[in-house]
């Protein structure tokens, strides 16, 4: 039985928002929400940032599936393009938490994961072509992050060159959900939900055809 693409979820979830935002969310009860957390944000300040991030690797290093919802959460609360900002730094410093969870704290987490073949696949791609391998996944981002960051963790690549190629490969991701998340509380003219649905959409396309590209490349060696 074929997934459905998470993204396209979101996307249809934020269409029906935007149609029924009156219904669900009346002008005044809206325009209150926003105020509260305007205000909740500009008290925090630099600390509401780094909470966030750090609440990534926390959720990283103990194997607690929420980042992506951390990632549209950034997206609603700080917009599309610093919310991709902040996801991108709690993604990059999640997979320096995971692999030290992995490497050095957890180590039965290699025995559960390395079992499936998915995973067996990454690890013998890693070990030919990291870089490449390293990327690809991470463009592949309806792959589970925790999932992600457990296999690439098990790889006998260095951090400094995982991390930073996780940041480089993790900013399609990050943009992606937070867009998505912008458009949910952000949304007051149609074009403005085009704006956020459509740089999604563009990215998926261009992603699809970077991992085909990369796994040609990768099998073709």
């Amino acid at each position: 039985m074929n997934r459905i693409n998470p993204i396209y979820l979101l996307i249809a979830f934020n269409i029906a928002v935007f149609l029924f935002r009156d219904v669900l969310l009346p002008e005044d009860v809206l325009a209150q929400t926003s105020a509260a957390f305007e205000a909740a944000l500009t008290g925090l300040g630099v600390f509401g940032y780094a909470s966030i991030v750090g609440l990534y690797a926390l959720c990283a290093f103990f194997f607690i599936p929420l980042l992506i919802p951390l990632n549209i959460l950034c997206g609603a609360l700080y917009g599309a393009y610093v919310g991709t900002a902040v996801s991108l730094a709690g993604i990059t410093l999640g997979c320096v938490a995971s692999t030290v969870s992995v490497r050095y704290v957890f180590r039965g987490m290699e025995r559960i994961v390395a079992q499936r073949p998915s995973a067996q696949r990454v690890l013998r791609q890693a070990a030919r072509h990291g870089t490449l391998t390293i990327i690809a996944v991470r463009l592949a981002f309806v792959i589970p992050y925790l999932f992600q960051n457990i296999v690439l963790a098990m790889t006998p690549i260095g951090m400094p060159r995982l991390v930073l190629l996780t940041a480089l490969g993790s900013v399609p991701s990050a943009a992606i959900y937070s867009f998505l998340g912008a458009g949910l509380v952000q949304s007051e003219s149609l074009g403005q939900l085009a704006l956020y649905l459509a740089v999604p959409l563009a990215l998926l396309l261009v992603i699809a055809l970077l991992v085909k590209r990369l796994n040609s490349t990768i099998d073709a060696e």
